[in-house]
């Protein structure tokens, strides 16, 4: 009996033993995979409070080994003063944020957008009137290189969403001349452009901008890869795979090298009420504060790669819910390694699912 109990021991320590030698093998693989794979920019996107919204910063402090830069969404151009800045916080609350990023090992981007105004009209003239005036347009560059200097920023994101299509060529030399300026003071210029694919999908906006003159100009190109589906569209996926895919290669057949692309990742989603017909945005937390509150249950969609959930409320009325996950991110992360680009922007930090944090580092190599 005593041997039978001694032979059925050392078979289980030897099957435990081999197990435990393949998840060791495993994990090994898994490491050098990630040591020979190309680095990978990870930029997140940076905002105060907004609302019930939590801030970025505690992402920040928490996150801090899983990104590369962070991006302060402070300033956008002044409506009253062509080719000066207004900014929504204090001196002080710069230096703060940018010192702790800095001793994250953090680069910052200034962010500086024409965004947020009383009408989308107002900002198109906003920015026009730096891009087609010669003295407006020198000013907003001297003034860029100033703050920059002053606050030490690593690069800038220039995120001017909506122009006049008549701009189209004023955007793409304003970019030219500023990276002239700013790579002597060896800061990292990147444009925020509407993501395209060529066909009825593209965003209203995506001609405004060349592509190919914006890839040769700048540095890198954060293809806003999301809003596939939004207020003005059916509820759908904040951005199907293969949308994404198509964007991607749109800018690859404009030229943009996939070494300058960043390919945008959402950390929000859209609650619509098919019942109001309207829809709001909406983090992952409260999203999912709703799928709990009505017992709702998260459908994957298999064509888009997103996940989705279904609701009515207490008045009655009918919502639907898309949004990103950490599993939808795997998708989007794939492509990342396929193309080999330069890595992904998300907007925003603080509202994206907390197990993007885990999944970053598994798929990509986050470069620091």
């Amino acid at each position: 009996m005593a041997k039978n109990c001694f032979r059925s021991f050392t078979i289980i320590s030897l099957s435990m033993a081999l197990l435990l030698m393949s998840s060791c093998n495993q994990i090994q693989r898994k490491e050098a995979n990630n040591k020979n794979k190309t680095p990978r920019e990870v930029l997140g996107f940076y905002t105060e409070e907004e609302g019930t919204y939590p801030g970025s910063q505690p992402t920040v402090n928490s996150r801090s080994t899983s990104l590369s830069i962070i991006a302060p969404f402070w300033y956008k151009l002044d409506d009253k003063r062509p080719g000066s800045l207004i900014d929504s916080v204090t001196a002080d609350h710069k230096r703060k944020v940018i010192q702790i990023a800095h001793k994250k090992h953090l680069k910052v981007y200034m962010v500086v957008h024409n965004l947020l105004y009383e009408t989308v009209e107002k900002g198109k003239q906003v920015a026009s009137n730096v891009l087609d005036n010669d003295k407006n347009r020198n000013l907003f560059i001297q003034n860029l290189r100033n703050e920059m200097k002053q606050y030490k920023y690593d690069g800038i994101n220039i995120d001017m969403e909506n122009l006049f299509l008549t701009d189209r060529d004023s955007f793409s030399l304003m970019i030219k001349k500023l990276s002239e300026s700013l790579h002597r003071d060896g800061k990292i210029v990147t444009v925020s452009v509407p993501a395209n694919t060529g066909d009825s999908r593209a965003n209203p906006w995506s001609q405004w901008f060349d592509y190919e003159k914006l890839g040769l100009y700048s540095d890198g190109l954060m293809i806003m890869t999301y809003d596939e589906h939004n207020p003005r569209t059916t509820p759908g996926s904040t951005a199907s795979v293969n949308w994404t895919e198509a964007t991607i290669r749109y800018a690859l057949k404009h030229r943009v090298p996939p070494s300058k692309i960043l390919l945008g990742i959402a950390g929000y989603g859209w609650d619509w009420d098919s019942t109001a017909k309207k829809a709001v945005y909406s983090s992952y937390a409260l999203l999912m504060d709703q799928k709990t509150k009505y017992k709702s249950k998260v459908i994957w969609d298999a064509r888009s790669q997103t996940p989705h959930f279904s609701y009515v409320d207490e008045k009655h009325h009918s919502h639907q819910a898309w949004f990103e996950n950490s599993y939808s991110l795997r998708f989007k992360l794939d492509l990342v390694e396929k193309y080999n680009l330069r890595g992904i922007g998300i907007w925003r930090l603080g509202l994206e699912d907390p197990k993007y944090w885990t999944t970053i580092p598994k798929k990509i190599k986050v470069k620091k």
